[in-house]
């Protein structure tokens, strides 16, 4: 089994263990993505593209 299929294995078990999967689903996962994007955007929302780097 390979690196990541033994991280993807205990991330399913992590879920798993939560009963998160009820969770896990197109429209959640999009939120979720767009959400967590926005948080991270809004660290350059002020800034120039030279201090950005």
């Amino acid at each position: 089994m390979s690196d990541l299929q033994q991280i993807t294995e205990q991330i399913r078990r992590f879920r798993d263990e939560r009963d998160w999967m009820q969770f896990h689903n197109p429209k959640n996962l999009a939120v979720s993505i767009c959400l967590e994007s926005a948080e991270l955007l809004e660290h350059f929302q002020w800034t120039t593209a030279e201090q950005s780097e």
